[in-house]
């Protein structure tokens, strides 16, 4: 399970706790009865969340690895067949008998996280700018066709960027945005989320970065590409941009040329005009 899977049971140990008054315990449970408790970054400091198991604390177990609560309802070596008629963080309370007051994932930061960030932004004089956060990677490891061309980030980027400072975030790369601040490789996950608190909107792909927006209540503008359909993870506050609606949700692992194709042929404006839209900002 990635970072963003996690911050979605954030949301999740919320509601549970709401309803039971009990922290909950992430683990996750295997064929052979051992049980592993899942530390993640993502759970630090939650108070709805048990990360050292004191044997004499009551704890309600958030199984997070149980077929009940995976949205993935059937995982092949060429497609993933996912279940969308509800977000994911609805799907999994449904299984608890809860229904969600919100769908806001949650996290919580040290002094030193906070000082760390701060020190970023002094770095770059950046203190008392407004700024956007913009993400153009996605992971491939799963696969490819949730990536939206590098060329087309390249053309949001310069068009966004005649109207406020853009900062682009991630794993430290040679696929550089220009006319963008380049903070990448230089925050943790954490701290990226923090440094997306301190923006006016961030921008990116469906992924674990959106979910960090989420939590730390920065609004969005997202492209979803057709391997999803985005009500199941995208979040309704955010303009989710769903590129892919022509033949999506797909679930193809192996290289899908329809998603390829709808990428290649998205006018890219959809996504800038959206962002100055979200600015407030006029052409």
């Amino acid at each position: 399970m990635g970072l963003g899977g996690y911050l979605m049971w954030t949301a999740v140990a919320r509601e549970v706790y709401n309803a039971s008054g009990v922290r909950c315990l992430p683990i996750e449970q295997y064929e052979n009865g051992m049980m592993k408790i899942i530390m993640s970054p993502i759970f630090k400091n939650n108070k709805h969340i048990i990360q050292e198991f004191n044997e004499t604390e009551n704890a309600f177990p958030l199984v997070l690895n149980s077929p009940h609560t995976n949205y993935c309802k059937q995982d092949t070596k060429e497609r993933a067949i996912h279940r969308y008629d509800k977000h994911v963080i609805g799907q999994i309370c449904e299984v608890y008998g809860i229904t969600p007051n919100s769908l806001k994932c949650e996290m919580f930061f040290t002094n030193d996280e906070y000082h760390k960030v701060e020190s970023l932004l002094a770095s770059k004089k950046l203190n008392n700018e407004k700024f956007i956060i913009i993400e153009p990677h996605t992971k491939d490891g799963y696969t490819l066709n949730k990536t939206y061309p590098f060329k087309k980030w390249q053309s949001i980027a310069d068009d966004i960027s005649q109207h406020i400072n853009v900062i682009q975030v991630g794993q430290k790369t040679e696929h550089v945005l220009n006319n963008c601040i380049d903070m990448t490789g230089k925050t943790s996950f954490r701290e990226a989320a923090l440094l997306i608190s301190k923006s006016v909107l961030y921008v990116g792909s469906e992924g674990g970065l959106m979910h960090a927006a989420n939590a730390v209540s920065t609004k969005s503008v997202i492209i979803i590409t057709g391997f999803l359909h985005p009500d199941m993870t995208c979040y309704p506050d955010n303009v989710n941009i769903w590129v892919g609606k022509g033949h999506g949700p797909c679930g193809m692992k192996v290289i899908c040329e329809k998603c390829r194709s709808e990428c290649e042929e998205h006018d890219y404006n959809e996504v800038s005009s959206s962002v100055i839209e979200c600015l407030e900002i006029k052409r």
